[in-house]
């Protein structure tokens, strides 16, 4: 019996790289070539958070989020604190006329000591209401909360590069959770060292966005490897009792794993967070290449391949002869992702 090897892509079908792209001479044939090749089926999940969630057996509530915040947030020292918690992603709110675009603050650019001052200043200023930051890795943070709000939140995902209106938290209590957005943007933008870097014409954090809020959920999971970086998949493979293994250069070496894995490739989506079209070209033209390195190394005849879209779509790859056969089809990604798109509606 083969094994299952689930490649999960999100920022592969970012809209408005694609458009691009589809009006350029470059063209990811090989890429274009497996997808077209490849049977499409509609999948669970219109972003990683969802996607991640349904592969591990967790869906949503009515009216309620997902809770990435408490998965995000766990470790050895509060795996079994049963506390509340919600994603709190250091952002800029960005003026444009009336409305405020967000731009997710990439995690490399907020160096420690800021960070620590700016989570400081919000857990000194919020104490009294039950609210706290937690640093869990580099430009990730996490709130904790004495009670869990009646509202649902959209993913950063959703809202990165777009103006925030559509987006805010709504329920019961989404009043009072879009009141608490703006004080801390004018908490934040009080911080001395935003002051300083405002004044530098460099990035600075003057909010966060709050998603995934919720307790820690019970998981499934099928998997006996998971590689990738992402703080959602480190804390689903903490609940698993697996080790997150880091992306290798050489992605064979994955393959080499016996059992069902996961894969999990960023590149792209980090692309599309920070809405850097030349980054995402590089890092599709990088992805491609993986992909056909992966296909070398893996017996199709017996192992099923299945590439995820993160957008509601997955792609079951057929057997390698299929796939190399160069005089079948032509469907440029764009069209793939338009037709993919029209089925799933």
């Amino acid at each position: 019996m083969g094994r299952q090897i689930d490649l999960l892509l999100p920022g592969l079908f970012w809209d408005t790289a694609l458009k691009q792209l589809n009006e350029q001479e470059y063209r990811p044939k090989n890429l274009e070539r497996v997808l077209g090749k490849a049977k499409l089926s509609a999948e669970p999940g219109t972003d990683l958070t969802t996607t991640l969630f349904h592969r591990f057996g967790v869906s949503a509530a009515a009216d309620c989020d997902l809770p990435a915040g408490a998965v995000t947030a766990i470790s050895p020292e509060r795996q079994s604190d049963g506390g509340y918690w919600a994603l709190a992603t250091p952002v800029h709110l960005l003026a444009d006329r009336d409305r405020l675009i967000l731009i997710r603050m990439a995690p490399q650019s907020i160096e420690k000591d800021y960070a620590k001052r700016l989570i400081s200043r919000f857990n000194t200023h919020f104490e009294t209401e039950g609210l706290s930051l937690v640093e869990v890795e580099q430009g990730q943070w996490c709130m904790k909360l004495s009670t869990l709000p009646e509202m649902t939140t959209s993913d950063i995902e959703s809202v990165a590069g777009r103006h925030i209106e559509a987006f805010m938290p709504a329920g019961r209590d989404g009043a009072y959770w879009r009141g608490l957005l703006n004080e801390i943007q004018m908490l934040f933008y009080q911080e001395e060292m935003s002051q300083l870097k405002m004044s530098q014409g460099d990035p600075y954090v003057n909010g966060v966005w709050l998603s995934g809020f919720g307790v820690c959920p019970e998981i499934v999971n099928s998997y006996s490897a998971l590689f990738g970086s992402h703080p959602l998949l480190s804390g689903l493979a903490r609940l698993s009792k697996l080790p997150l293994n880091d992306l290798p250069d050489d992605i064979t070496e994955a393959a080499a794993e016996d059992g069902d894995i996961a894969i999990l490739i960023t590149a792209l989506l980090e692309a599309e967070l920070n809405v850097d079209l030349s980054d995402w070209e590089k890092a599709l033209s990088d992805t491609e290449q993986k992909l056909c390195n992966l296909l070398g190394a893996i017996d199709t005849d017996k192992d099923q391949l299945s590439i995820y879209t993160c957008k509601g779509h997955r792609f079951d790859v057929r057997n390698r002869w299929s796939i190399l056969d160069l005089f079948k089809g032509d469907k440029s990604l764009y069209r793939i992702f338009g037709e993919a798109s029209a089925d799933r509606g």
